[in-house]
């Protein structure tokens, strides 16, 4: 694995110098972010601890890595200005604690066979008798003209 920094910003107000990178892994996986970590804090010359990898991507086909990634010149600074989960990200995964061994299972007892019974059929309830369909108002008649016509 080579790490190779390309291109070098300092960031005056943040009070960090912002890195782009290409790591070359060839024959193997993209590398873990801890190994890039450390590879580019013996290049800057800062310890690990103030390193920070935002992004580390393989374009897919290739054997090189490209990313970003920032340092800092005290732990105070990067905890106030990195997000929490960049932080946790760039940690060796903590291993389970181990606990006492657990007293040995209880061996299964094959499961008691329960006498069969016959259960009487349930009488079905009585039907209902059918709903009657709703009868249709009567239609109405049209009104007929037979107004008296008035003679004058």
């Amino acid at each position: 694995m080579k790490v190779e920094i390309v291109e070098k910003i300092e960031n005056p107000l943040l009070r960090r110098i912002e890195i782009k990178f290409k790591v070359d892994h060839a024959g193997g996986p993209t590398p873990k972010r801890i190994d890039v970590c450390e590879q580019l804090a013996t290049q800057l010359g800062v310890p690990k601890e103030l390193v920070v990898i935002e992004k580390l991507a393989s374009m897919h086909g290739t054997q090189v890595a490209s990313g970003i990634a920032r340092t800092y010149s005290s732990r105070e600074q990067l905890e106030e200005l990195e997000p929490k989960y960049l932080l946790e990200r760039g940690l060796p995964k903590a291993k389970p604690e181990e606990k006492p061994p657990e007293k040995p299972p209880k061996p299964e007892k094959p499961p008691k066979e329960k006498p069969k019974v016959e259960k009487p059929e349930k009488e079905k309830p009585p039907e209902k008798p059918a709903e009657k369909p709703k009868e249709a108002k009567p239609e109405e008649k049209p009104k007929e003209a037979t107004e008296s016509v008035k003679e004058t």
